[in-house]
């Protein structure tokens, strides 16, 4: 009786054990290689199909590291990264915090419980255009992103045009962030815009301050208001500013109906969880391994 006790004993202790292990290397794993996403849309069709599923790989950028106790309660924390094997590049497919929170969309912060799949069309030290509806950035040759797709917002709005050609009635929708007067960027034509890297350093006249308040505001924790003519924090005048932070400009491949940076504006290097990497999962529920690029 005694050596059936002491075998059932074993027995118990090695499966708590092994699922104790299996399940750490589980959550490390999870934090530091890969997890799973889930495409809800299709704002990245045609790379990626409504109810697609696919995984990220940490490696490239490097793993974040922060305390996400801190984080879930609103309370300073700060974010780091394991050393990668790469960087971000022009065109990466990447997976990312949604860089507001639910209750305010004026100031940046990093949504935990909301993830965007889009691709990285500008990177830090990029300028970016939107000319005539196709992304482009100053010294690249080639159209980023999907080009048949946006040629169809091109062919869209150039339709529209010759439907109304007074666009005031349906301009509102096609303008993007900042919405004022003194930009007048829309989805069709916006830019150029300098995408800030480490050490960039900007003038702050009233356009770049509309353009970065936002980011200059989450870096320094400080507000950033227009008076008199000038940028002022803490009672000062602002003249230049040097930036503490990569940022990039993240755009869905189905440019005619995305909910991307166009509309939210520039996604901290940060609030990148990994670069997607390998679809496993397709529409139809088989699972189909590729690359996705």
């Amino acid at each position: 009786m005694k050596k059936i006790l002491e075998k059932i004993v074993n027995i118990v202790y090695w499966t708590v054990m092994t699922g104790f292990i299996l399940f750490l290397v589980y959550w490390i794993l999870q934090i530091t290689t890969t997890c799973s996403f889930h495409t809800p849309s299709g704002s990245m069709t045609p790379t990626l199909l409504p109810d697609e599923s696919g995984l990220v790989n940490k490696w490239k950028m490097g793993a974040r590291i922060f305390n996400i106790f801190d984080a879930a309660e609103g309370k300073p924390y700060e974010i780091r990264r394991i050393p990668g094997y790469g960087r971000l590049e022009r065109g990466d497919v990447i997976v990312f915090n949604y860089p507001y929170s639910d209750n305010d969309d004026d100031s940046i912060a990093m949504n935990l419980g909301l993830y965007y799949c889009k691709r990285a069309v500008g990177i830090p030290g990029d300028t970016l255009e939107i000319i005539d509806g196709f992304y482009h950035v100053r010294g690249c040759p080639d159209t980023l992103g999907v080009a048949s797709e946006q040629r169809m917002l091109q062919e869209y709005m150039q339709e529209q045009e010759r439907r109304e050609p007074d666009i005031s009635r349906w301009r509102s929708w096609m303008r993007i962030q900042p919405k004022d007067s003194l930009i007048g960027w829309t989805i069709k034509d916006m830019g150029p815009m300098l995408i800030p890297e480490v050490n960039t350093e900007i003038e702050l006249d009233r356009k770049n301050w509309l353009l970065y308040r936002r980011y200059i505001e989450w870096e320094t924790g400080r507000k950033l208001q227009w008076r008199d003519s000038a940028a002022v924090m803490d009672g000062k005048p602002l003249k230049t500013y040097r930036f503490k932070e990569n940022y990039c400009f993240a755009a869905g491949d189905h440019a005619i109906d995305s909910r991307d940076s166009r509309y939210f504006g520039l996604v901290p290097e940060k609030f990148i969880v990994g670069v997607a990497g390998i679809l496993w999962k397709t529409k139809d529920g088989k699972r189909r391994f590729r690359t996705i690029k």
